[in-house]
């Protein structure tokens, strides 16, 4: 990873980003939406107190300076102070494991059980353990909207204090606009609402990000970053994530990697392209009405018309009556999940082609009292060439040492056994069914899953 380069992040971006939802949303809609209020708000547990210790006197400079960047560039006024703890590296790590089981511990194993029955990660993951790993590894900053602080990795004693004190640090001004959304705009409020869902979460930290960025790259280039297309915006902060990609990225699955990275890349171009159009107005506009789809941040044209994804239905009843009676996870993984997914075995550019069509889904695992464990993932597309497409490209997740099922006559369908476990993917027109559970159970949960 590039010193300081991307050493910041939301501390919490990992850790409720991967909490779980309830339902996907309406059939895709012209009429803008609303940002959804939180339905309740989860008692959060108790943290460690901070330590209590003052600045050094360099990062004290910078944090006036950069207080004064930060709000001058994102055209926001500080209604608070704003406050920053410097912590050693075992202070930074032990918040890290604390804010993971504060915001989400329970409902991130509940995830961790659907993603390894779905196959999507290995056996034994433990996601509320590996978002805290993932959050340390990546941050040398963050922003605790719990802490209403930025939170930094402290100076080695034997370092001199050679901090810029001009107040143009930029990665400190980056985390103070987090302070500043905070400020306006609550944005626990915002995170902790529910029902969660993967997909619109991720959404929300791709403006929480891209706007801090957006900030950051202003401070740090000017108008000849102003001047740039949007386009060679998103394409110039991908280049920026290769090492990152080659180091700490290398060490969690593809999914976690390009779900982190894309609230940064894809974020800050999503918010140039309506900053560019409507100001540091329509920039506030977006934490008032956030985007309700990783889809529509990638497709900003979708988030401007309105265009929602579309309602996947489940027959809930149905799994019920068949003897999966308990939901244990439910959330949808949209295009970036999609994509994410499908980076294990495609390039970059060829997941991405592949998940551009995407329309909706629902990821659901079932369980039962006398049932093995059941994954279902359904999915629509915008036309039967795209959900065509992601048939093709799901198959090529094939685990190497797994048993290809015959080739049935009907070539929208396929299976595959590893172990105990049967896949199974099938394509009617729009749409894409993925099962992984026992083999007795495939064929009944497919006559389900396709009502």
């Amino acid at each position: 990873m590039r010193p300081k380069e991307y050493q910041f992040i939301l501390i919490i971006a990992v850790v409720v980003s991967l909490a779980l939802s309830a339902a996907c949303g309406k059939n895709r809609q012209t009429t803008p939406r609303e940002g959804a209020a939180p339905a309740t708000t989860p008692t959060l547990k108790a943290l460690t107190p901070l330590p209590s210790r003052p600045l050094s006197p360099g990062r004290a400079r910078a944090l006036e300076g950069a207080k004064e960047a930060a709000a001058a560039m994102r055209e926001l006024a500080w209604k608070d102070e704003a406050r920053m703890t410097e912590l050693t590296g075992w202070e930074y790590g032990t918040r890290s494991r604390e804010m993971a089981e504060a915001l989400g511990g329970d409902e991130l194993r509940a995830l961790s059980h659907l993603a390894i029955a779905g196959g999507m990660l290995p056996e034994g993951t433990d996601l509320a353990m590996l978002a805290a790993s993932f959050t340390a590894a990546s941050a040398g900053a963050s922003y605790s909207p719990l802490d209403k602080r930025v939170l930094l990795l402290q100076q080695s004693p034997s370092s001199p204090d050679k901090r810029d004190t001009s107040g143009q640090d930029s990665l400190l001004a980056h985390e103070l606009v987090h302070a500043l959304q905070d400020q306006h705009f609550d944005l626990l409020r915002l995170l902790l609402a529910r029902p969660y869902n993967f997909d619109r979460t991720e959404a929300l930290f791709s403006i929480i990000e891209g706007d801090a960025m957006s900030v950051q790259r202003r401070l740090e280039l000017g108008e000849a970053w102003t001047r740039r297309p949007v386009a060679d915006v998103g394409r110039l902060e991908d280049e920026r994530f290769n090492d990152y990609r080659r180091e700490i990225g290398a060490l969690f699955p593809p999914l976690l990697t390009e779900t982190f990275i894309f609230r940064y890349r894809d974020g800050v171009r999503f918010v140039e392209t309506v900053r560019r159009k409507t100001g540091a107005r329509g920039v506030n506009d977006l934490f008032r009405r956030p985007p309700a789809s990783s889809e529509q941040v990638l497709h900003p044209e979708k988030y401007l018309a309105g265009e929602e994804p579309r309602h996947v239905a489940f027959d809930v009843p149905g799994f019920a009556a068949a003897g999966w009676e308990r939901v244990v996870a439910s959330t949808p993984l949209g295009e970036i999940g999609a994509r994410g997914l499908l980076l294990r075995a495609l390039s970059p550019a060829a997941a991405a082609r592949a998940a551009a069509g995407w329309g909706g889904d629902s990821a659901q695992l079932f369980e039962g009292t006398n049932r093995a464990p059941l994954f279902v993932w359904k999915t629509v597309w915008d036309r039967p060439e795209d959900a065509t497409e992601f048939f093709r490209a799901y198959h090529l997740l094939r685990p190497r040492g797994s048993d290809l099922i015959g080739q049935s006559f009907d070539a929208s369908q396929s299976s595959w056994r590893e172990g105990d476990r049967i896949t199974l993917v099938r394509q009617d027109g729009e749409q894409v069914v993925i099962i992984r559970g026992a083999p007795s159970d495939i064929e009944r949960a497919l006559e389900i899953a396709r009502r």
